[in-house]
This record gives C-alpha cells, structure tokens and sequence, in this order.
C-alpha cells in the first residue's frame, strides 16, 4: 500500500461510538486492575491490561493526516484495546472482528473477542506503527455482519495504530438476529407517538408501579431520556439500567413507587436531539428545544390524562446527553420538572449550558448530580466546575442538591443503573 493511499485513509473519520456522542454503550467495564488474556490477540500468550480511561472527545472522533509521521511507519509496534457495546447476540454466541488483515473471515478464531463481565466484549490487536485496518465486527457469520441503527448496510470502519490505548465502538444491530431475550419486570407498557416538532415517531415507556392497581392514588412522574436502555436487555445496546428492577426492589423494600416514563432516543439523531445548543466543533445538536418542546407540551400532558398522576410533582433524569438535556430542562421549564437528575452529564459538548444556568432567574426544587472518576479528566473538570456553579446560585448540599462521585465508575449503563435507586429516592423521597 503506497504512502498516498495511506494518507488517504487517514482522512476518512472514524466515530467510535462513546456514552456522550453516540448513545449510551456498555455496562460495567474491564478496570486498570484487572487483565485478560485476548484471544484475538496477534501475539499468542499475549497478555495486556486494559486501560479503563476513555479516550478525550477529541482522540474518540478522527485521525487526520497531521496524527502521524509517515517516516515512523513500522518502526515499532502498537498494542490497542477495543471495548464494544452491541445488542443482543444468541446464546453461546460470539462477538468477532474481521478485515482486510485476515481476508474478511467473519469467525476467524484469532479475533474473537473476549467478553467482559458487563456484557461488552474486547480485543488487544498488535500491529506495526502507521498500519491502517478495514473492519467490521460479526456474531461469527457473514450473514451476521454488523448493520446500521435501521438495520441497513454500514460502510467498513476505518483504525490507524498509531497510539496505545482504550477505545470504545458500538454495533447497532446484527444481521439475521432475532428473537431476542426480552427481561421486562412489572407493568411496562409502551406506545409510539408522533413528535412533530421533530417529524418522526418515537416508542414510549411506561413503569407503572406495583401498587397502581390497587388503589386509586396518584403518583409522581419521573421523565427519562434513552428509553432503549431503561427497561429492556432486547432493546438497550450493551445492558440496561434495570430501572424497572429497582424500582420494584424499592416498593417491595420501602414502599416508594413513582411512574416512571422513557423516552426512546433517535439513533443516529440522539446527538442532534440530546444537544441545546449546535456544537461547532462536529456541527452536530441544537435539537434540544425542540424535544422539550414535544415532552412538555405533547407528551407530558398526554401522560397526565391517561394515569393517575400528580402534575405537579414532575422530575426528569438522563445520561450523559442526557444528563445535559436533564439540566437544561429544569432551568428551562422549573415550574414544570421540580426534580432534576444529571448522571455523567456531557458538559462539554454544550458549554453554553454555564452562561444558561447562571443567567436563569429560577431552577428545579432539587438537583442529583452525579459523576465517576473513572470517566476522565474532562468529565471530573466539567461537573465539578457546574457544581460549583449550583452553589453559587444558590444550592446546598445536603438540602437541594446531591452530589455523587463515583471513584470505580465508569460511562455506562450499568453504573447509572447501580446509582439510579438512591438518585431517585433523594429527588422524590424527601
């Protein structure tokens, strides 16, 4: 392969689809502490261990040509890792990736991945400085290829080995998988609804709790961004928060019960729709409003008349995006989400939510805000700087404001899941 050629890759970008930019991926992942052994690795024996630190917004979205120096080519060898989210696979199934380094074998042993605790699954690949793979992950077929959020065909991803590291992707769907293991608890119902302002249909969740049915109560209602990922292994990438499992472990332990209502994100829109303001860096967001718009005057009302809530005890939580759009929200409309719940929240996508904030003459009645150390510098920097600026309007901790700093946690599901129960109880427990 000629050096132009290589140039040329190096051009096409490459999105490796982290918890803030492209969904919310993975549960609990492999730490600096502990090692596998990876049997895909190109060094037999090999055993590396994973760094657990995410790459920075900017080293996760492209190479270009100035990453490189094509005089260092094959000087040295470069190990890195790859974490992948995907969705449901077969039992006894396995995740691989296959390229143009092992002529596109969907099941080549030497690059089946390792699977991790959470769900996710990993690999270490070795190979000399500069080298440029085409790739695509496989369920160990070719009819089992990766495919796009719709299902549709997706072009070969694109790697340049050029620094070690972790780096993270997510497969939105295989082909020929069905039949996926559903694990619903309690009574969660789902609809679609029209979302004009966005001009697409989107699925809505609905926990209803233990007790809906035996008394004529009203309850509070907790608005929930990522619906995907809420309730359903089948339908979440890479595990669920297991909300509807908490929950009923809380009623069963307490009596606390709430509704609970998920909000299925757009696929590759979640970026647009999850972001207030335009990103200018990636030319991605600025949907926000508009998807307050629908929940608030759309769907919020909606839910009102058809269950037994209490307008007027409203809360809305998220991750991530989420976590972003969970605060924007509660400055935004205060006087309709009293309680405001940010996990991990993606600050940095939309800096302007400070200025926002600062400005606002009023805000939610109480703030969870909560992030992991394990979630990188820039995470720790931008929720400690808006913690900051809680408390300058204002907010105390121990009064309206709870904050979480996680040391062991990470960017996914499964630590906003482990975090959920005591978030919940605090906004809406008293």
């Amino acid at each position: 392969m000629g050096i132009r050629t290589l140039i040329a890759l190096l051009l096409v970008g490459i999105v490796l689809a982290s918890g803030c930019l492209g969904g919310h991926g993975g549960t609990k992942t492999l730490t600096s502490s502990q090692t596998w052994s990876p049997t895909g690795s190109t060094e037999s024996g090999h055993t590396t261990t994973a760094s657990s630190t995410p790459t920075s917004p900017s080293e996760a979205q492209t190479f270009t040509s100035s990453s490189w120096s094509a005089g260092e080519l094959g000087k040295r060898n470069v190990t890195v890792t790859f974490i992948v989210s995907v969705p449901y696979i077969p039992p006894n199934s396995s995740v691989y990736i296959e390229g143009d380094f092992n002529g596109w074998n969907p099941e080549d042993g030497r690059y089946r991945l390792k699977r991790l605790p959470d769900g996710r699954w990993a690999i270490n690949l070795t190979f000399p400085y500069g080298t440029v793979i085409n790739f695509k992950f496989t369920a160990g077929s070719r009819e089992t290829v990766e495919k796009g959020p719709n299902g549709g065909n997706i072009p070969s991803r694109h790697f340049i080995f050029r620094r070690s590291g972790t780096y993270y992707f997510r497969v939105y769907s295989w082909g020929g998988v069905e039949n996926r293991g559903h694990t619903i608890t309690g009574d969660v119902r789902t609809f679609r609804m029209y979302v004009p302002q966005l001009n697409s249909t989107r699925r809505i969740w609905v926990y209803l709790p233990p007790d809906y049915n035996k008394s004529k109560k009203r309850y509070p209602v907790l608005y929930m961004f990522d619906g995907q990922n809420l309730f359903d292994q089948a339908t979440s990438f890479a595990g669920e928060w297991g909300v509807d499992e908490s929950l009923q472990r809380l009623y069963n332990e307490s009596g606390f019960s709430i509704i609970v209502v998920g909000i299925d994100n757009g696929g590759d829109r979640r970026v647009d729709e999850y972001a207030p303001w335009v990103n200018g860096k990636y030319g991605r967001g600025g949907e926000g409003n508009e998807t307050l718009k629908f929940i608030v005057k759309l769907l919020k009302p909606y839910i009102d008349s058809q269950y037994r809530t209490l307008p007027n005890e409203t809360g809305i939580m998220g991750s991530s995006l989420g976590g972003l759009m969970a605060l924007y929200a509660g400055f935004k409309y205060p006087k309709v989400f009293r309680y405001v719940g940010a996990m991990s929240p993606a600050l940095w996508f939309n800096p302007q939510i400070y200025s926002f904030i600062n400005s606002s003459k009023a805000g939610p009645e109480r703030i969870y805000i909560d992030w992991g150390l394990k979630e990188g510098k820039e995470m720790n920097k931008t929720c400690t700087e808006m913690v900051a600026l809680l408390k300058e309007k204002g907010y105390a901790e121990g009064k309206n404001l709870m904050v979480v700093v996680d040391k062991n946690g990470e960017h996914n599901e499964y630590y906003w899941g482990r975090r959920f129960p005591k978030a919940v109880l605090w906004l809406f427990g008293g």
